[in-house]
């Protein structure tokens, strides 16, 4: 079988559990916005994993609060539920219908726990500063950190390597040490950056990033230590075939905002989680919509 997911942290975890259990060939990546729009195909020898339903798939695996109210086939095999992260998804669909299958996932708890973490941004402000283990891993994944499109080859050879040896030996290879050491070596230059291209509007913090290259990577959570008053940001940044991204997260620190971030910008194509999620823009309709989305959440309703 092939699964079929995105390039993240959630996307890994889900891809370790999947190859325990099933005989999987290939792992494909799909932008997210591909799959909203039925530009992507699939048949039954897809798992489609932490992405919007495909029609013709064998097994989809999904919690984004956006796909919850869509009009997705009753019947389809696999398991849909609010939980932290897919990957969590995936292992409670392989333990409660196929336990045997289930049993063989428990020696992942330690890498299910940090996905639920990171994915959920269950973070403290230590993670966010000095992030280590699984935390730190994660955030060498993170398409947000800007460390660029060279993913897909570490990926695929993450999935079966940490499947082999512990965390600790995992962050000491070549590989990994370099992505993580820019994650760690890069963090004060990013937060001048972020001084630099963000403006506080009432309780929102509006990041544009767009047309920045070659930028010192950060994690995405950094944003809230510069500017701790705040309880949301609005990242702008470019995106697939020359689209707006706008993202939005609640701060993990300040967590006075009620906006169902996921549910919000599914209005404008886009979805995610309560506390944070993405949609790409034309650029010809941007500015409007980004102007209703920082109006909302500055009305901190919904």
């Amino acid at each position: 079988m092939r699964i079929v997911t995105r390039g993240d942290f959630d996307g890994l975890s889900s891809s370790v559990l999947l190859t325990e259990v099933e005989r999987i060939g290939e792992i494909r990546f799909v932008h997210p916005k591909d799959a909203q729009d039925a530009k992507v195909t699939a048949d039954a020898e897809d798992i489609v994993v932490n992405l919007p339903y495909i029609p013709g798939c064998g097994l989809w695996f999904d919690h984004h609060i956006s796909e919850k109210d869509k009009q997705t086939p009753l019947m389809f095999k696999g398991r849909f539920e609010m939980a932290p992260s897919c990957a969590r998804v995936i292992y409670n669909h392989y333990r409660i219908e196929h336990p045997e299958k289930g049993a063989r996932l428990e020696r992942f708890m330690d890498l299910l726990e940090a996905t639920d973490r990171l994915d959920s941004a269950e973070l403290t402000p230590e993670d966010v500063a000095r992030p280590e283990g699984w935390i730190l891993l994660g955030l060498t994944l993170d398409p947000r950190s800007g460390l660029g499109p060279e993913f897909r080859k570490y990926f695929r050879w993450l999935v079966e390597y940490i499947k082999e040896v512990p965390i600790e030996k995992v962050l000491q290879h070549p590989e990994v040490r370099k992505r993580a050491d820019r994650v760690l070596n890069e963090q004060e230059q990013h937060k001048e950056l972020l001084k630099q291209y963000s403006r506080l509007d009432g309780n929102v913090v509006i990041t544009d990033f767009r047309g920045q290259r070659n930028k010192p990577v950060g994690n995405r959570f950094l944003v809230f230590t510069v500017f701790p008053s705040c309880n949301v940001e609005v990242r702008l940044f470019d995106g697939h075939q020359g689209a707006v991204v706008v993202a939005v997260g609640r701060s993990i620190f300040n967590r006075g905002c009620r906006v169902n971030v996921g549910r919000m910008l599914s209005n404008y194509g886009g979805g995610g989680h309560v506390g944070a999620g993405t949609v790409q823009l034309k650029p010809e309709d941007a500015g409007a919509i980004i102007g209703a989305i920082v109006d909302q959440l500055k009305k901190n309703e919904g």
